[in-house]
């Protein structure tokens, strides 16, 4: 019985071409990585883009700001650190406009870094302000006479910090001092926005990949079994045209050989010589005459005859043609068959040429002898017919191309039985047929076919 893996895969039409896997996962891949690479250029620009701009933004905020505090004042203030009826007339006026602009933290420091007046009461005044540390190269760029801002930071999870540097100068334009502004959270929801928004890009993109890959799937599966359709009705045809021939040929010399038997049958006769033998001739010519109708039929593509057949029956008197067959190989039959009728609607004679052909097979598939069973189950719209052999079974290899016409492993096989048997099964009666088994361990023909069609 043909097969070689454990399982044959429910119908190989279905099956897409692992080049076409490869080659979609491949685009698929391609699609992803120039999103990604998109994606990310555009975060990128846009976030220095963004990063820019608020850093304009505080620079400017500084600059403004620095030009309200007197520069002459510093010095002062500076021998006076902590003295709030020096330092109030700036502090007052530093906390209003932080709130009008929700700016983190105003802060004023002298040249060398130590803070006279700080808005958010966070740093110590009178001593260096320990993050202009962080900010080295844009507090000398301040120092200098030139308003600056720092790079942006990433700190704590999604929060970001960013401050901007302008420097106070006194009457003689000397630098006397610097202010420093830094920016709350809520300057930097755009950037918080950007990312969540290509987030939804990139999880809309990935979707939608998704859904193509469905897509194609469902149209793949459909053109791999359209494509195998045509290919498997070309081969068929082609078939059909070898068979009429051969068949017309073969016919005229069965006629002969029918009509030699008869007559050699009524010589002996007259002879007095009886011999049951004499009858196997025209009995066996009008089997091979049958076969060849049914290939004829196969070729034409005639529609089924149609009748209540008990499967049951049929599959008994199938199994007495092979009685002698069965001795002779040394093949032990396990009749696994219901006593009561099962009765489905089909053509009779396909459906024996059908269990004849899977009988025949089994047999072949076990040379030096074995087991055969016959087993049928039924189910309320479905019966279900097992062939089972304890043979050779079949390689992996030939497992996808066992129903395909003129493909056999037998030496002096025509490659046509399975073809016919599928035929049969799945186009004349609108049932199934696989095959399943492994090499050394024998096969399972499995036939399913519905009560009504």
């Amino acid at each position: 019985m043909p097969h070689a893996s454990s399982k044959l895969s429910p119908d190989p039409a279905f099956v897409v071409p692992a080049r076409q896997w490869v080659a979609m996962a491949a685009l698929m891949v391609a699609v992803l990585a120039a999103v990604a690479v998109g994606l990310w250029q555009f975060q990128h620009r846009a976030h220095e883009y963004l990063r820019e701009a608020l850093g304009n933004q505080l620079q400017d905020l500084a600059v403004t700001i620095a030009a309200t505090v007197p520069g002459d004042s510093l010095a002062f203030w500076a021998l006076h650190t902590g003295a709030d009826q020096w330092v109030a007339p700036v502090q007052v006026p530093l906390t209003r406009v932080r709130q009008d602009t929700g700016l983190s933290n105003i802060f004023v420091c002298l040249p060398t870094g130590e803070v006279l007046v700080d808005v958010s009461q966070s740093l110590l005044v009178g001593e260096p302000n320990p993050f202009l540390a962080l900010d080295a190269v844009e507090v000398e760029i301040a120092r200098s006479g030139i308003a600056s801002h720092s790079r942006l930071y990433h700190v704590m999870g999604s929060d970001y910090f960013m401050t901007g540097y302008a420097p106070i100068f006194d009457s003689l334009d000397e630098v006397a001092g610097f202010v420093g502004v830094e920016a709350s959270v809520g300057y930097f929801d755009a950037l918080g926005q950007l990312r969540r928004n290509l987030l939804v890009i990139g999880a809309t993109v990935v979707a939608l990949v998704a859904l193509l890959m469905v897509v194609w799937l469902f149209y793949a599966r459909r053109l791999a079994r359209a494509r195998q359709a045509l290919l498997r009705n070309e081969t068929l045809s082609a078939m059909g045209r070898m068979t009429a021939g051969i068949a017309h040929e073969i016919r005229n010399p069965l006629g002969v050989i029918k009509n030699a038997a008869q007559l050699l049958k009524e010589d002996l006769h007259e002879k007095g010589i009886e011999s049951d033998l004499i009858e196997f001739i025209p009995e066996e010519v009008d089997r091979l005459n049958e076969i060849l109708t049914g290939y004829l039929d196969f070729a034409r593509q005639a529609p089924p005859h149609r009748v209540e057949v008990d499967l049951v029956q049929l599959l008994r008197r199938t199994l007495r043609l092979f009685e002698q067959d069965f001795q002779d190989h040394g093949v032990e039959l396990i009749d696994e068959l219901p006593a009561e009728r099962v009765t489905i609607e089909g053509d009779s004679h396909r459906l024996q040429q059908v269990f004849l052909n899977l009988i025949l097979n089994a047999m072949q598939a076990m040379p030096q002898g074995g087991h055969l069973a016959l087993e049928l189950t039924q189910e309320p719209e479905v019966v279900k017919v097992k062939v089972r052999d304890s043979g050779v079974g079949f390689r992996p290899e030939d497992a996808r191309h066992l129903f395909e016409p003129f493909v056999t492993t037998k030496e002096k096989g025509s490659g046509l039985g399975l073809s016919v048997v599928r035929r049969i099964v799945e186009e004349d009666h609108g049932g199934r047929i696989r095959l399943e088994g492994a090499p050394g361990k024998g096969a399972t023909a499995i036939v399913e076919l519905p009560r009504r069609r």
